[in-house]
């Protein structure tokens, strides 16, 4: 008796693999109308498959699946992007771990994910094809990504008076801004949790949350303004996703 299989059509990018025997893949797939999938790539190491190249690591496809009994095998696959310039540089290969680990933690399955897929889709791209700077992408990202996921700082201004000063300060953990003024008179978290910033990082910040997806990356920084905002953005990220990732780490750590 055979087993009745469904077959269904989507672009994915492949954000983890793990072997499965000598000639297979277990790939985990970010999909805009499937979210987060677990997908069995059969057979993808055997030379001349058809499949190869949409099984590798960041390759984004137009992927046929057929599932049997609640699970997903790889049938038929067209590539759209590879992002090969990011397996050439290990900087940009650790930095596209890092992104990965952030969507396996706050991505599900079965749910829509459109806007994050386009948002990794839009951040691999610039890694792999643009000479854009690595701080930049990693900060839109991590910035974005809370946004959509609805963690999204409050950005109207300092958060008692509504105004935006030249000089503010960003309460981490309260994902809020204020004024000096106002900063003299709240209780608040010590240490690398609270930091001033620009009026420039705040137009930065409001930037990064609101604006169109298809013109992220159209903005300018100083490397020094940008390093903040970096150092921001993943602090808040951490705490609010509550959880610390280890290749955030190891990202930092081939940087030195």
């Amino acid at each position: 008796m055979s087993t009745a299989r469904t077959v269904t059509d989507t672009d994915g990018i492949v954000i983890d693999r793990m072997e499965s025997g000598d000639t297979s893949y277990y790939l985990r797939v970010l999909s805009p109308d499937k979210g987060l999938i677990d997908v069995t790539a059969r057979g993808v190491k055997k030379q001349g498959s058809a499949n190869s190249a949409a099984s590798q690591l960041f390759a984004c496809s137009h992927m046929t699946l057929a599932q049997s009994k609640g699970r997903y095998y790889l049938s038929g696959s067209e590539i759209i992007r590879s992002f090969y310039g990011i397996r050439l540089d290990i900087e940009k290969l650790a930095l596209a771990a890092y992104f990965s680990e952030i969507i396996r933690h706050t991505v599900t399955g079965e749910q829509t994910a459109r806007d994050i897929y386009r948002l990794l889709t839009n951040s691999l791209y610039m890694l792999s094809e643009k000479d854009e700077s690595k701080t930049l992408v990693k900060l839109v990202f991590e910035l974005r990504l809370c946004a959509e996921m609805g963690m999204m700082p409050r950005l109207i201004g300092c958060d008692e008076c509504y105004r935006t000063e030249k000089k503010m300060f960003f309460l981490i953990h309260e994902g809020i801004f204020l004024c000096p003024k106002h900063m003299d008179t709240r209780v608040v978290y010590p240490g690398p949790y609270t930091v001033m910033v620009t009026e420039g990082m705040v137009e930065a910040m409001r930037y990064i949350c609101l604006s169109d997806a298809g013109k992220l990356f159209s903005f300018s920084l100083s490397d020094a303004a940008l390093k903040v905002l970096s150092d921001i953005s993943e602090h808040y990220l951490e705490y609010h996703a509550g959880k610390h990732f280890d290749t955030l780490d190891y990202y930092k750590k081939i940087l030195i």
